[in-house]
């Protein structure tokens, strides 16, 4: 014979118990991690994009007072009355006899912004020229070519426009200062003729506070007149938005305040009362890494507290389960046949009471097959008997046929009527072997009884049968009728001085059919009329106990025999079966 095929592990307990374990535990881990990642980086792009645009608004409104101040500078050296006179003069430096007046009233006007910003005054003929530090060469237009020379865009502006704000004639001085804004205004005589032009040119240290509060990545100051864009964290970067791969996404007209591409956030702010818009770069990256690396040390802490976790639910769950296997173990002894099994009981209240069940189980089980062997014994041995008793109705079935004969051969017929009749009883117990039959066999068996006790008792017995007719084809327990009967003859009447009368009645009445024997005899005892079973078995009136039992394992509660005084003398025996 193979071996036994023994299950996967996949279908114990202990697997089952740490995959429910595992799927409880990582599930909502991993479902929580995924929501702390999206929900994390998304909330960090929300608020970064906020801040973005009020740290973009800050920026732009300090831009905005810087180049506020530089052209109220602009606009008191544009209007200076020595200033205009010296243009109108149009004299050279060398020339002209208010050189050193004007230059003291240069420096007057850009005190405390020397460092800042770069002051010059130039006529339109470029004779003029005056500067707080090195003329730049652009400045010197005397012989510039309109290409070159800086004030030619703002000279064609229309009469209305004065000022020219601008980061496209941005470059370095001789001081090695980034000029990164230049503020021109146009400088006008009385007649308001074109005699002049003012240049302040902002340095980039004006700005170099600008990001310190921000903490931008980078901020890009955008020409919207000219669609020029120049860092001013990085001074090296000028040009067009092709140079600046952060401004991708941002699109004129600037419609959007804050723009996400990849891991960068624009936030975008005009500048008011300028052509100037700035930008602020957020990299998120870092903010990102940030979430990662605690998002990673939180399922380093989860892994460790998970692999501890999977540790104590080893140890519960082999609590569990070894008083299971031990509980299987028992089961399968019993299986073999073993019930001398007794489980010892687990510390478990749960596991203890199924361990008193199970032990209780197999002590009912012995105790069971102890009766059962016992019943099965008895049981043969009342077949045995049964099987030896069927020999004598037979024998006395054969010697009342005889009977009969010799009887019917010497004409006597008395003789002849009674085996007559006890041929029908003992021919009804032998070959009927059914458990029921119809009411009117049940009275035809009553009826050959009292035949024979006729012959018996003669006249002195009167008896009559009225069953209704509906109800004589209804199966009914054999023998009920018929003992019931015989009980009332033997115990009622024949004991009684005079004339015997005996009824049986049978009618239907509601859900129920109601058989009466009644009788005038010499009355029933107390325990008869009390239904005393108990009473009655133990004082041998066998024939009523076997009634009543078969009644009850019959029809339960709805089968019932009692007995009652009838109305003059005697007793009536009530027989009620359901329909």
């Amino acid at each position: 014979m193979g071996k036994k095929k023994q299950k996967p592990l996949t279908g114990t307990l202990i697997y089952r118990l740490m995959m429910y374990f595992l799927i409880v535990i990582t599930l909502p881990l991993a479902l929580l991690g995924f929501i702390y990642l999206t929900a994390g980086n998304e909330t960090i792009v929300r608020n970064l994009s906020e801040q973005g645009g009020l740290a973009a608004d800050q920026a732009a409104l300090k831009l905005e007072e810087i180049i506020a101040h530089y052209l109220q500078k602009a606009d008191l050296l544009s209007t200076d009355e020595l200033i205009v006179d010296e243009l109108i003069a149009d004299e050279t430096e060398s020339e002209s006899p208010r050189a050193k007046v004007v230059y003291d009233r240069l420096f007057s006007i850009m005190s405390g912004d020397a460092s800042f910003a770069t002051a010059t005054i130039v006529s339109t003929s470029g004779l003029v020229r005056y500067s707080t530090q090195n003329l730049p060469p652009q400045y010197n237009i005397r012989y510039a070519h309109n290409d070159l020379n800086p004030f030619f865009d703002l000279s064609k502006t229309p009469f209305a426009i004065t000022t020219l704000l601008t980061t496209e004639k941005r470059y370095i001085s001789d001081s090695k200062a980034l000029i990164f804004l230049n503020i021109f205004v146009k400088v006008r005589n009385k007649e308001q003729q074109d005699i002049g032009y003012v240049a302040v040119d902002i340095h980039q240290e004006a700005i170099a506070n600008l990001n310190d509060d921000l903490h931008f990545n980078e901020l890009i100051l955008i020409d919207s007149s000219s669609f020029l864009a120049s860092s001013l964290l990085n001074t090296e970067r000028h040009g067009s938005f092709a140079r600046f791969a952060e401004l991708t996404e941002v699109r004129t007209p600037f419609v959007k305040k804050t723009v996400v591409e990849g891991s960068l956030i624009a936030s975008m702010a005009p500048i008011q009362n300028t052509p100037f818009y700035i930008v602020g770069i957020t990299d998120t990256t870092q903010y990102m890494q940030s979430v990662r690396q605690f998002f990673f040390f939180i399922m380093l802490i989860v892994l460790v507290g998970t692999f501890v976790a999977g540790f104590m639910a080893i140890m519960f769950i082999r609590s569990i389960s070894n008083p299971v296997q031990d509980l299987i173990a028992s089961m399968k002894k019993v299986e073999s046949g073993d019930l001398s099994v007794q489980i010892k009981e687990s510390s478990i209240l749960e596991f203890a009471q199924l361990d008193k069940a199970f032990n209780a189980m197999v002590s009912q089980i012995s105790e069971l097959l102890t009766l059962t062997r016992e019943e099965e014994a008895k049981v043969r041995e009342a077949e045995r008997k049964a099987l030896q008793s069927q020999m004598n109705p037979h024998f006395l079935y054969n010697t009342l046929n005889t009977v009969k004969a010799l009887a019917k051969l010497h004409h006597e017929e008395e003789i002849l009527k009674i085996t007559v009749q006890l041929g029908k009883l003992l021919r009804d117990s032998i070959e009927n072997n059914e458990s029921e039959q119809s009411l009117r066999e049940s009275i035809a068996l009553v009826k050959a009884y009292l035949g024979i006790q006729r012959i018996r008792f003669g006249d002195k017995l009167c008896f009559s049968i009225e069953i209704e007719e509906e109800i004589l084809d209804v199966k009914i327990p054999k023998l009920l009728v018929q003992p019931l009967v015989e009980n009332a003859i033997i115990h009622g009447l024949e004991p009684k001085v005079g004339q015997w009368h005996l009824t049986v009645k049978g009618y239907s009445e509601l859900s129920s059919i109601i058989v009466e024997v009644i009788d005038n005899g010499i009355g029933s005892p107390k325990e008869v009329l009390n239904s005393d079973w108990q009473a009655l078995k133990e004082a041998g009136h066998i024939g009523l106990y076997n009634i009543h039992r078969r009644l009850k394992l019959r029809y339960a509660e709805k089968g019932k025999l009692f007995f009652k005084p009838s109305t003059a003398e005697g007793t009536t025996a009530v027989l009620v079966l359901p329909k």
